[in-house]
């Protein structure tokens, strides 16, 4: 494997995992009593932002994931018809 390849890799586990922490941070689900005098229940509460960053983080983990496989496959290919 070439350098690129392993900056590539690493580059998409960064993402996953900083898109998977701003999806986790964008999903409240603390209990709450919605204003009412009642006890708590849990409701879930999205804040867009942090959903839509971490969705695009996701996507740009998942481009960079299919960039490194096709790397992979064209490497391994020219090796074996060398």
């Amino acid at each position: 494997m070439t350098r690129r390849v392993i900056v590539t890799a690493v580059l998409t586990v960064a993402l996953l995992v900083v898109g998977l922490v701003c999806v986790a941070h964008g999903v409240d689900t603390t209990p709450s009593t919605g204003g009412l005098l009642v006890s708590p229940v849990p409701l879930t509460r999205v804040l867009g932002a942090w959903v839509a960053a971490g969705v695009v983080l996701v996507t740009a983990a998942v481009v960079c994931a299919i960039d490194v496989v096709a790397r992979v496959r064209t490497a391994r290919a020219a090796r074996s018809d060398a």
